[in-house]
Order: structure tokens, then C-alpha cells, then sequence
């Protein structure tokens, strides 16, 4: 029997997603039964060419396994990055065990350590994806808030003066203002206008404008259980009254949701009136461009904070060939190029992830004082944004 590795074939793009919803949810209990048609539209309606992101192995006229590798960038402190979201890791029940996973994940790799990808974001194991380089990073600061903690910081009834509309495909103004908003953040997706919709609805989630008396003050997208998947609230607009909105158009009394350790302002305002928070991992990551990375995050986070400046020489065995950096910081500029220098630190490929982007690295503790202040970087995932 013929065997074909390479990328989907777009007249197989219908069998395609017919094996991934049977391959990911043959026994889902839901109702409405899970598709990756309505989960992800922003990857799988055929003018997003799903066929073609992905790496297939076909027996015969039979798609057996499949990797998406969906192409993405993103802005970090003004620096374009290409990113390859990895999605959908599937492989049919009947042929388990022939080594299609392992094949496809590393032809994956060899694109994008060749096609100048900075950085690749997977969400999965983390001990299966760990073999491939990859490693849980970034920062979110989560935060947990209920009616019985809002009562107390306005001392009175919970009510919101904001008016809360579901956005449709005809709200092309208020896209265009939801778009601008989201873009002003130093780190951010570039969201096509002709994908921005399929992006908001990502993971079944529902967007919302929220209006005060007919002006634009913000927007929020609520996760098909009610919780709130991503929020921003425009300039003059309390983020407090925002989270009441949220609370009066889902029905829920309490409420969690993640912010980016960048967003300063309403960070420090949910920390003094939350119930709770906690910090966690953004999304598991894998590293090929080393120096892009550090560049564009330690500027991200030298742009929010101050940093001690100095000079360090990181030597890092990455999965995409050795690079050994010199890494510069004089207040708000950031510098990362390659060294002959000797190295101060010398780090295999997930730990140097792990110093740089994670919560806790044992060899971070190792760097010099004003060094380890500069890590773990500004990194983070928007869940809207997610593969």
C-alpha cells in the first residue's frame, strides 16, 4: 500500500476533519457533541486551508495521522515574531503504535527550525511533548473575584452601569474598536479583520461590547460555561465595572480570569479587591530562535519595570543548534546578539526555557543579582489566540 507523508491534500480537507472529531471526540458526552469545526473555526473553515496546515500520513486514499502547524504572528515590544501554532496531534486507533505521532511532530520541527519560526506554543502532556523540546512557560496572573468581595469595595448593591450587546459579523465598527483596543497591549496576536470574528468564537466562547450610553468602553469574551475567557477595558472605563458586566450577562456570581503580567495597572487594581490570585504557566512552548525570544520579552518587560542593568554571556544547546548570546540591558534598551564571549551560564535547550520564560528555574537562582531579576521574561498566551 502506498504511503504519502506531507501536507494535506485540500480535497481530503472534509475526510480530514472527519478523523480528527473521531480521533478526539468519539466519546464525548456532550451535548451538543464537540467538533473541531465549532471549537476552532478560525483554523478549520476551508478559506484557513486546514488541509494545508497540516502534515498528514495517508495509507492509500486514508488519512491515519495528522499534525496541524498552523502559521501565527505576533507583535512583542513593536518586534514582528512568527510563531507555529502546533494543534490537533492525531493519530487513527487502528494505526497506534507505527510511529505517525513521532514522524509528523518532527517534520514539524525541521519546517520551522528552517523557516525562521521564532517560537512554537502546544497545549498537551507535558512529559509526551517534553521529548520535542517543548516546556511549560510564560506568565499568567490569575485572579478570582465574587459578588461578597464587590460589595465591600462599593460598599453598597452590585450593579453595573454598563450595558453588555453580543457581537455579530455586522458589528464592523465595534470590531474595529475591540481590534484597536486589544492591539495597544505591548505583547499581541496579529488578528486578521477577515478572522477576527472565527478568533473571538474560538473554544465555542461568545464576545461582548460593553456600552456606556452608546459609547464603546470595552469588551469581554465569555467561555461556553460562563467564565470569563478574555476581558479589556477601554481608556476611562473601570475594569470593576467591567466584571459586573461580565457577572450580569453570564448569570454567575463569581468569576476568574487570567491578566498578562504587563498589564501593570489592573493587575495591581485586582490584586487589592480579589478574592483570590495565583500565578500559572501560560502555555507549554518550544524555543528556536533563542535571541528573538529573550529580545522581544525582556524589552516587553524593561518597558514595565526597572531593570539592573549589566551584561550577560548565556550559552544555550538549543533543539535548533547551539547559540551563545550576549544578552545587554541599559534601562529600557534591550540588546541579544551573538558572542565569542565566554559563557557565564551554560544551559541544555528545556532548562534554558525554563530559566528564561518559566516560574521557577534552580539555575536562574544562579545568575547574578541584577541577571535573575531580568526572568522569567514578559511571556504570555491569549486563550483566544490558542491552537
Amino acid at each position: 500500500m502506498e504511503i504519502y507523508k506531507g501536507r494535506g491534500k485540500k480535497e481530503y480537507t472534509k475526510q480530514l476533519i472527519e478523523v480528527l472529531d473521531d480521533v478526539f471526540f468519539f466519546d464525548d458526552e456532550e451535548t451538543p457533541r464537540r467538533d473541531f469545526m465549532s471549537l476552532l473555526p478560525k483554523l478549520y473553515k476551508d478559506k484557513y486551508e486546514p488541509a494545508y496546515n497540516n502534515l498528514v500520513v495517508m495509507e492509500g486514499e486514508d488519512i491515519k495521522a495528522a499534525i496541524g502547524l498552523y502559521p501565527l504572528k505576533f507583535v512583542a515590544a513593536g518586534r514582528e515574531l512568527k510563531v507555529g501554532g502546533i494543534g490537533n496531534v492525531a493519530v487513527t486507533r487502528d494505526s497506534r503504535g507505527k510511529g505517525y505521532m513521532i514522524d509528523r511532530l518532527n517534520a514539524c520541527l525541521d519546517i520551522m527550525k528552517a523557516d525562521g519560526t521564532v517560537y512554537s506554543p502546544l497545549g498537551g502532556h507535558r512529559q509526551r511533548y517534553g521529548y520535542f523540546g517543548y516546556e511549560p512557560a510564560g506568565v499568567s496572573v490569575c485572579f478570582s473575584i465574587n459578588k461578597r468581595n464587590i460589595r465591600h469595595v462599593l460598599g453598597g448593591e452590585v450593579k453595573t452601569s454598563l450595558t453588555a450587546r453580543e457581537l455579530t459579523e455586522a458589528d464592523t465598527e465595534l470590531l474595529a474598536k475591540v481590534k484597536a483596543l486589544y492591539e495597544t497591549q505591548p505583547f499581541h496576536a496579529v488578528r486578521p479583520d477577515e478572522a477576527h470574528m472565527d478568533i473571538l468564537r474560538s473554544w465555542r466562547s461568545t464576545p461582548y461590547v460593553a456600552l456606556a450610553d452608546g459609547s464603546f468602553a470595552g469588551y469581554f469574551v465569555l467561555s461556553r460555561d460562563g467564565g470569563i475567557a478574555e476581558i479589556m477595558a477601554a481608556p476611562g472605563t473601570d475594569l470593576l465595572d467591567l466584571i459586573i458586566c461580565t457577572m450580569e450577562t453570564s448569570g454567575r456570581d463569581s468569576v476568574s480570569f487570567a491578566l498578562p503580567p504587563y498589564d501593570t495597572e489592573n493587575c495591581e487594581y485586582m490584586a487589592k479587591i480579589c478574592a483570590s490570585c495565583s500565578l500559572t504557566h501560560s502555555e507549554m512552548i518550544n524555543i528556536f530562535d533563542f535571541a528573538a525570544f529573550i529580545e522581544a520579552f525582556l524589552t516587553v518587560k524593561a518597558q514595565r519595570m526597572k531593570l539592573g542593568n549589566g551584561s550577560l554571556v548565556m550559552l544555550i544547546h538549543g533543539v535548533n543548534g547551539d547559540e551563545n548570546l550576549e544578552i545587554i540591558v541599559n534601562g529600557c534598551d534591550v540588546s541579544v546578539k551573538p558572542t565569542d564571549k565566554l559563557a557565564d551560564i551554560e544551559l541544555e535547550h528545556r532548562e534554558a526555557i525554563r530559566c528564561i520564560a518559566s516560574l521557577y528555574s534552580e539555575a536562574r537562582n544562579t545568575l547574578p543579582a541584577f541577571a535573575a531579576g531580568w526572568f522569567p521574561v514578559d511571556f504570555y498566551a491569549h486563550s483566544q489566540d490558542n491552537v
